[in-house]
Formats: C-alpha cells, sequence, structure tokens
C-alpha cells in the first residue's frame, strides 16, 4: 500500500502487475474499501498483464477522512491528482457504483486520461424509486446520528435480490454479517454518501452523455433497484462510442459475486481498446 499527498488529500492505493503493463484504475462505490477488487477483476486484470491501480477514496480505507462535504467533482479530481502522481494518463478506467460517477465525470472533464471506461452499476438517469430512498437518506442524516443498524438494512435491500431477501435467509445472514463487521457512520462515510445523494439528486445525467467520446462499456445488472438496466441503456444509446451488457439474475451486490459473468467482459472490452 502506498498514499499518495493529492493536494490536502492523501490517498491511499495499491499498485498490482506488471511494471511494464498498460495501466488501468479500478474505483469502488461508497465507502468501499479497495480490498474489495481482489474479490472481483483484479486478479484477472493482473493475469492479463496490466498494471493495475486499486484505490481507496477520500473518507475509506487509508485515504484522508476530512470533514465533508464532500463531492463528485472533489473525488474526480482527487482521481485525477493520483493519475498524475503515478504518471498515468489515456488509462482504461474501471467504476462500479458511486466510483462510476467519478469515471463518467473524468471522462468529460479530464479526457486525456481516460482511454475507455467500464460503467458497472453506476450509469443511467435517477430514477423515481431513487430520488424517493435518497431524499429519505438525505433528511436522515440531517437529523443527526445513524444507526449501525440502518447501514446493514440499506445495504442488504440494495445489494441483494428481492426473492433472496425474501427466502433465503443464510444468504442474507451471511451478508448482514459481512456488512455489520464494518463501523458506520463515520465522518468519511457521512462524507461518501452526501457526495452520492447530492449527484443523485441534484445532477443532470443525459446532458453529459454525449459529451464522452471514449470508448464505454455499460453494465446493468437484471436486478438492481438503484440502477436498473432500462435507464442503463438509455444513457448507453445517448454516448456516441458505447456498449450495453446486462449481468442476469443479481442486484446490486452482483457485481461482487457475478464475476463468471462480468470479468470475461470487461477482458474482452479492455483487450480492444
Amino acid at each position: 500500500m502506498a498514499v499518495a499527498k493529492v493536494g490536502e488529500i492523501a490517498v491511499g492505493y495499491e499498485l498490482h502487475g506488471p511494471l511494464g503493463g498498460e495501466p488501468v484504475l479500478l474505483l469502488g462505490g461508497t465507502s468501499m474499501p479497495r480490498e474489495v477488487w481482489a474479490m472481483m477483476q483484479l486478479p484477472a486484470l493482473v493475469e492479463a498483464g496490466y498494471r493495475v491501480a486499486v484505490v481507496d477514496p477520500r473518507g475509506t480505507g487509508e485515504s484522508a477522512a476530512p470533514s465533508g462535504p464532500y463531492s463528485i467533482a472533489g473525488l474526480a479530481e482527487d482521481t485525477a491528482g493520483l493519475l498524475e502522481h503515478l504518471g498515468w494518463s489515456n488509462v482504461r478506467v474501471m467504476g462500479l457504483s458511486q466510483g462510476g460517477f467519478v469515471v463518467e465525470l473524468l471522462a468529460v472533464t479530464r479526457p486525456e486520461l481516460v482511454r475507455a471506461a467500464v460503467l458497472l452499476g453506476c450509469a443511467g438517469a435517477t430514477t423515481a424509486y431513487q430520488r424517493a430512498w435518497f431524499s429519505a437518506m438525505r433528511a436522515l442524516f440531517a437529523a443527526g446520528p445513524v444507526p449501525q443498524e440502518f447501514f446493514v438494512a440499506e445495504n442488504l435491500m440494495n445489494a441483494l435480490p428481492v426473492y433472496v431477501l425474501r427466502d433465503d435467509d443464510a444468504q442474507v445472514q451471511g451478508w448482514a454479517e459481512l456488512i455489520g463487521a464494518k463501523p458506520w457512520d463515520t465522518v468519511g462515510d457521512r462524507g461518501q454518501y452526501l457526495a452520492c445523494i447530492e449527484w443523485l439528486l441534484e445532477v443532470d445525467h443525459a446532458e453529459r452523455w454525449p459529451q464522452i467520446a471514449q470508448p464505454v462499456l455499460v453494465l446493468a445488472l437484471e436486478h438492481d433497484l438503484m440502477f436498473p438496466p432500462r435507464a442503463g441503456r438509455v444513457a448507453a444509446t445517448a454516448m456516441p462510442n458505447a456498449l450495453f451488457t446486462e449481468i442476469t439474475g443479481h442486484a446490486h451486490g452482483g457485481a461482487i459475486e457475478a464475476g463468471d459473468q462480468i470479468t470475461p467482459v470487461v477482458l474482452d472490452f479492455f483487450a480492444g481498446c
């Protein structure tokens, strides 16, 4: 693990793979530590010969967690600063959930840094469900401390398909224990969540999509309540050079579980860029 000083922020990251490999940057979701990528696409990308950076965004893991507010624009500036620190440009980038918001913004504001982008579980206009849910979350955060139990329930609801939540108590309990092992509502968590909420409730996403000229792979998960396939298809259609793929049988947490579907598609896409 290394730490880069980016402006006033210390950004934690790790590099994997051969020194001469073409660079790939992986950006995770809200409050997601970089280690999770080891259960996802990191091993396959390293095996394919890429030099891969996995990052702890501001407020997460080994990165600094200053008091808020955080914003997606600020997280994008942190990411651009890290790439400059590494001496990287024209990079293949993959973003999951909130990490995909950062990738979208970087592709427009710093196009020289982004060679190609994978947007996993993140693309699309804000849905009516998202507006209701994230408006409630914003009100909850404004009211004071948020209990640990809320974060466990919130992550469960969005991570797993409804049929698993309803019928598979063992799987739900396993996820609940995993989620609950992390302390929530830290300064960093709050900053991360509020950045996500602002992006989803205050930003017009559609006006940005036609400006993303790089090759883009939009991946949507069949049962994702937050970022449904219908929204991802619309976003991909509006981008000049985008492909769309639906990952079947999974909700938002399938980004971790569905490697057998996701990883080959990502490797093929990056190989062609």
